[in-house]
């Protein structure tokens, strides 16, 4: 099975997040191949068998400016029968701008027919033990679909 993995950050937040989910992975025997935006290109996951997008929210809910092209090249985009999921970091502090951009991934991921089997996740800051089930159950949910 091939699994990607894909994030933004600019505290390291989403990397740890992203690593978290890779780990989470790993325990189902299972790996994911970790990338950062800016060396990517929608069409290098057209074989992935499983993508997830990890992204930050920044100035009232805009997304990341190093994701721009990606997000928009997905309009364009059929990931049909791929499996996808949408995670993201941020402070609740922001208020209704509080991973507004995950969200947004996740509308913009669901217009491509990907399957979408499990709610994205929004972790408050950084990743931390107390978010050890809702990640589980995320992967979970990815994993299970693929069956």
């Amino acid at each position: 099975m091939k699994i990607d993995i894909i994030y933004a950050t600019i505290t390291g937040n989403n990397e740890l997040l992203a690593k978290a989910i890779a780990q989470e992975f790993k325990k189902h025997d299972q790996k994911a191949v970790i990338h950062e935006f800016e060396d990517t290109d929608v069409d290098d996951f057209n074989d992935s068998d499983i993508v997830v997008i990890v992204c930050y929210t920044y100035d009232n809910g805009s997304i990341p400016d190093e994701s721009l092209d990606f997000y928009d090249d997905l309009e364009d985009t059929d990931w049909s029968g791929k499996i996808c999921g949408v995670a993201g970091s941020g402070d609740e502090f922001y208020g209704r701008d509080f991973c507004v951009a995950v969200d947004s991934y996740s509308e913009q991921v669901k217009k491509t027919g990907a399957n979408m089997p499990a709610d994205a996740v929004k972790i408050q800051l950084a990743v931390d033990d107390s978010d050890a089930p809702v990640i589980k159950d995320f992967v979970d949910k990815l994993l299970a679909a693929d069956h």
